[in-house]
């Protein structure tokens, strides 16, 4: 990847006036901003979020500044790393002296796909698409360890995030882009790019209103986003991806025993149902390295179980693998009502007993 090129005059702040929008309509847009291509006085293209009127009242200019210089507190390694990770604002825009929006960089060309309307972004969303469906909008399909080793990119992406006394907050999969699962020049690349990142919180503190939709929320209650409501919406896309339904809450790990070890599962679990998962900085580490070797750069792939390492991921494990898909299952980790085994057991073991008593006092 290529950090995106920037003003060579290396300004933080820029006037609604001296830019110059591209296009009668806008890249994007929602409840609170609108993003417009534009280039600078110096001819760099870039984009421009316009916050509306209401965020604009409640916006925390200072810490808005204090964002845009963040990456220059790193070492170079790590801001090149950050710079190439985020579409991280480098600019604010000020209008009559009120800060009214931000400059940022437009996402590399590796995190979109052709499609008849022109190039797309291919957001991580992708990663949860059903293979009928992406079968149906002719997407490229990730396949289950495919999934694996995104998510184990982003969690690498987010310890990296959070060593540097960032976080997310408002983590969800449309505010995240990421990479195709087709080898390109014969080699696997699998890269995310974090937008918004205008609505991370630095050293605890947040620039812009603060945004946490429903469908996101954690179990327990919530004063402040941090490291751990992170990797809370982790756990949870994580489940979402492998139930490829973005709605899903739970999941019935058994089914995923050809892919995953339970031991895996029980991380998860642990990150999804307390605000103290009580998992170090190197469990996290581990599991994301785990993740991430189940497809190799030469585009191999393969699983990891209870009872291997690693194995080949191929027709036949997958087909072991969807087997377990052909009744409907539970969608909770419950156990099952049915009879168990140990009791079917013990009640042949009851019959024999008795009927050895009964021979013998015949």
């Amino acid at each position: 990847m290529t950090v995106p090129r920037w003003s060579a005059a290396g300004r933080t702040e820029y006037r609604v006036d001296e830019l110059r929008i591209v296009g009668d309509f806008p890249l994007g847009e929602g409840g609170s901003a609108q993003v417009w291509r534009c280039t600078t006085p110096d001819e760099v293209s870039v984009a421009f979020k316009r916050y509306d009127r209401d965020t604009v009242r409640q916006l925390q200019p200072e810490v808005l500044r204090e964002l845009v210089g963040w990456p220059h507190r790193l070492d170079q390694d790590d801001r090149k790393r950050m710079l190439e990770l985020c579409a991280w604002p480098h600019a604010v825009v000020v209008e009559n002296g009120t800060v009214v929006g931000i400059l940022m960089p437009l996402a590399p060309r590796e995190f979109f796909f052709e499609s008849h309307s022109g190039p797309q972004p291919r957001a991580f969303t992708r990663v949860a698409v059903r293979v009928s469906d992406a079968q149906k909008r002719l997407h490229t399909y990730f396949d289950f360890p495919h999934k694996i080793a995104r998510l184990g990119q982003l969690l690498v992406d987010l310890q990296f995030l959070h060593d540097n006394d960032i976080v997310v907050g408002d983590l969800q999969p449309n505010n995240i882009l990421t990479t195709d699962a087709y080898p390109v020049d014969g080699v696997v690349s699998a890269h995310n790019y974090f937008l918004d990142c205008d609505s991370f919180l630095i050293g605890g503190r947040g620039a812009t209103p603060r945004l946490d939709p429903l469908p996101w929320r954690p179990p327990y209650p919530v004063q402040q986003f941090t490291a751990t409501t992170d990797l809370f919406k982790f756990a949870l896309l994580m489940i979402r991806c492998l139930a490829e339904d973005l709605a899903a809450n739970q999941l019935d790990y058994r089914q995923y025993a050809q892919l995953l070890p339970s031991g895996d599962f029980q991380k998860v679990d642990r990150l999804l149902t307390t605000p103290h998962p009580d998992l170090t900085s190197a469990d996290l580490r581990a599991l994301a390295l785990a993740w991430q070797s189940v497809v190799r750069p030469d585009g191999r792939v393969y699983r990891r179980t209870d009872f291997a390492l690693r194995e080949p991921w191929n027709e036949h494990t997958r087909a072991a693998h969807f087997a377990g898909f052909a009744v409907p299952a539970p969608t909770s980790s419950a156990p099952s009502q049915g009879i168990s085994p140990i009791v079917i057991v013990a009640w042949i073991a009851l019959f024999i007993v008795l009927l050895t008593v009964v021979i013998a006092l015949a």
